[in-house]
């Protein structure tokens, strides 16, 4: 008999350097300001078939020494509204130093909740009704759930810290207009865990969110492609190979204080369990196509030269990338090997499928220092495996700055 419908999200996925190329950089001593509005929802996890499941199993109760009451399904879909906040700068022309800072507007569950009648009840003469339900469960002390749940109001996530260093290229790479960089990137412990008293809710710390790992390490790489005589390539293509670590987290069980037949787990997991997550190994190729240069003039972005002007990003980009992770087997450590293997069972080595794309319209070739950008991520286009699959959309907007 299930005891829990707890509901965590592990697909909320973002990116940290939401720039173009692969191997982008700042100039020396460069800011780079970026602010974003991100939505995003999951409504499914990937089985080990590939196949869509609902976020929670159906919860089965039983009449105590009797049959069946009913079923309780529960089809939740998660929102989460993010203000995302990156501030970058050019220590070298060739190391750029990042902070990167999401905000939790808001988190919205629809639980979607539904009842199915089980078996036929002498004593009442029929099957439970869910308001049956809803009144015997009352009568232990466990009030009706909610159809939503709304928190994390303006909530910090995980900050992370990191750099991007673009190695040097040999003379055949710059003839070929082939550069390589390396990002090291760090999250520092500022997100908060799930209330455990909650049959429905959720965190925001990247493990829950499965934005990011703990330590992440990217190699990537790109191959400009001039045509013509423009001075800018109207082609690039990238590829990123990563390894992120997840660190074990510990939480604390839910004692059913407010809950007792929802989210009392405690009495058989422990006061506290440890979650090793498993950790993740990517790989993404994107390629980014220029249809618009657009004019350029001299101006104080260009340091009033035209020439500078002419080398600065064009007027619009579009950008189109895949990426696929290969997700390790969590481990869940408590009291109940049994309880472990439950959540274990369902986050086995797996996969998923991310396509992320993006039009950037940048204006410093007008003399105006701001670039606006919308992206769009889906994780169902191609099913996973033993994934949750979430759907984002974000609009940003990103200035330059330099004050020496």
């Amino acid at each position: 008999m299930k005891t829990t419908i707890r509901f965590t999200l592990f697909s909320l996925v973002i990116s940290l350097v939401a720039q173009a190329s692969e191997t982008q950089v700042l100039p020396k001593n460069t800011f780079s300001l970026e602010l974003a509005y991100l939505h995003s929802s999951i409504d499914k996890q990937w089985d080990g078939n590939r196949k869509a499941a609902p976020l929670l199993e159906d919860i089965r109760r039983y009449e105590p020494g009797g049959g069946l009451q009913g079923i309780l399904h529960a089809r939740p879909e998660a929102i989460f509204d993010v203000l995302l906040v990156q501030l970058g700068y050019g220590i070298t022309d060739r190391l750029t130093a990042l902070v990167y800072l999401p905000i939790v507007i808001n988190t919205r569950i629809n639980a979607n909740l539904s009842w199915e009648p089980g078996d036929f009840q002498s004593q009442l003469g029929r099957s439970y009704s869910e308001d049956d339900f809803w009144q015997w469960a009352g009568s232990l002390g466990q009030p009706r759930v909610a159809n939503q749940w709304n928190g994390n109001k303006f909530t910090l996530s995980d900050m992370i810290v990191g750099g991007r260093y673009q190695l040097p290229e040999f003379e055949w790479m710059e003839q070929q207009h082939f550069h390589w960089a390396g990002t090291l990137q760090v999250a520092l412990p500022t997100g908060k865990n799930f209330d455990p008293e909650e049959p429905l809710s959720v965190g925001t710390n990247l493990f829950e969110l499965n934005a990011a790992g703990d330590v992440e390490l990217h190699a990537t790489a790109d191959k400009a492609f001039m045509i013509d005589d423009d001075v800018i390539p109207r082609i690039n293509i990238g590829a990123d190979l990563f390894y992120a670590f997840f660190r074990p987290r510990q939480y604390t069980a839910g004692t059913g204080a407010t809950n007792p037949l929802l989210a009392n787990i405690a009495p058989y997991v422990g006061a506290t369990y440890l979650v090793d997550p498993g950790d993740w190994l990517g790989a993404g190729i994107s390629i980014d196509v220029v249809p618009i240069i657009g004019p350029s003039r001299a101006s104080i972005v260009s340091g009033g030269s035209e020439e500078k002007a002419a080398k600065l990003p064009p007027l619009l980009t579009l950008s189109a990338k895949y990426t696929r992770v290969q997700t390790g087997q969590s481990d869940w450590q408590s009291n109940s090997p049994l309880w472990d293997w439950d959540r274990e069972k369902i986050w086995q080595p797996g996969d998923k499928n991310i396509f992320r794309f993006t039009a950037t319209a940048s204006f410093l070739r007008l003399g105006i220092p701001a670039q606006l950008f919308v992206t769009y991520s889906a994780q169902d286009l191609v099913p996973g495996k033993f994934t949750r699959p979430s759907n984002s959309l974000s609009i940003g907007l990103r200035t330059l700055l330099k004050f020496w």
